[in-house]
């Protein structure tokens, strides 16, 4: 029975729901963990299958965990929209980003379904199906980075969390609210008062700003210790906000 979903099972047969402009949760999700984590859906039922090893099991859990916090994020700020549709069929309605403001979102990404009516209830018989806004989630998924050997960056903000919060005080000094999209980001950035300088800064104003040589820079950045920079046609920017924000962090780390 469809109520009867088990976690995890849907992403072994990946079957497709039909639903106007509309993908499954779990459709997307996996979609999404391929894209952030590299882990294929088939995967998935074998990583929470995995015995507890305070090694590799556990890190392919955390890893999973965190690109459900990630999309979960997109449906409580309301930039994906979410929608719920009988199990058995019949009329598909919104989901209010309110309701996914729930303390552990994986069980829903695990099955994708939940009790409309208990909807904050992870072991209520289930009564819908949770669909996706597909334009908008593809807009945020041609966004993503695609998969890599994580930088020393990104693997300090897995392990270590007083790190991963001093970028956060650091990213919030300078005005920045990590949990935005860039493009909502630029653009009240762009909108920031005169004489708050440049969205975009050059290699020559980086050097002015950090205070460190070219070679330095880019040395730190294929390292994976500095912001990376964008490319605008035959030319090499950075964000200023993401500059300005890592010295804020190197400042609040010394005062570790």
């Amino acid at each position: 029975m469809l109520s009867e979903v088990t976690s995890w099972s849907p992403y072994l047969g990946r079957t497709a729901i039909a639903s106007n402009g509309r993908v499954t949760l779990t459709s997307a999700f996996a979609d999404a963990v391929r894209c952030l984590s590299g882990f294929s859906p088939y995967e998935l039922p074998q990583i929470f299958a995995a015995p507890e090893d305070y090694g590799e099991n556990d890190a392919c859990r955390d890893l999973v965990r965190l690109d459900a916090e990630q999309l979960a994020e997109r449906f409580v700020t309301g930039n994906i929209a979410t929608y719920a549709r009988p199990l058995s069929g019949g009329e598909i309605v919104g989901i209010d980003r309110t309701l996914w403001e729930i303390d552990d979102p994986l069980p829903r990404f695990a099955t994708g379904v939940l009790n409309f009516d208990y909807w904050a209830d992870s072991d209520a018989l289930p009564t819908h199906h949770i669909f996706v806004d597909s334009e908008q989630f593809d807009l945020w998924l041609a966004g993503l980075k695609p998969f890599g050997p994580l930088t020393i960056r990104q693997l300090e903000d897995v392990t270590d969390p007083q790190v991963r919060a001093a970028r956060y005080v650091a990213a919030r000094s300078v005005g920045h609210d990590v949990n935005m999209d860039d493009a909502r980001t630029m653009t009240e950035t762009a909108s920031a008062p005169p004489g708050a300088g440049p969205l975009l800064l050059t290699i020559k104003e980086v050097q002015d700003i950090v205070g460190q040589s070219r070679s330095t820079i880019y040395a730190r950045m294929k390292a994976g210790e500095f912001p990376e920079s964008i490319k605008l046609g035959n030319s090499t920017r950075w964000k200023r906000i993401e500059v300005l924000a890592w010295i804020e962090e190197q400042a609040a780390r010394r005062g570790r």
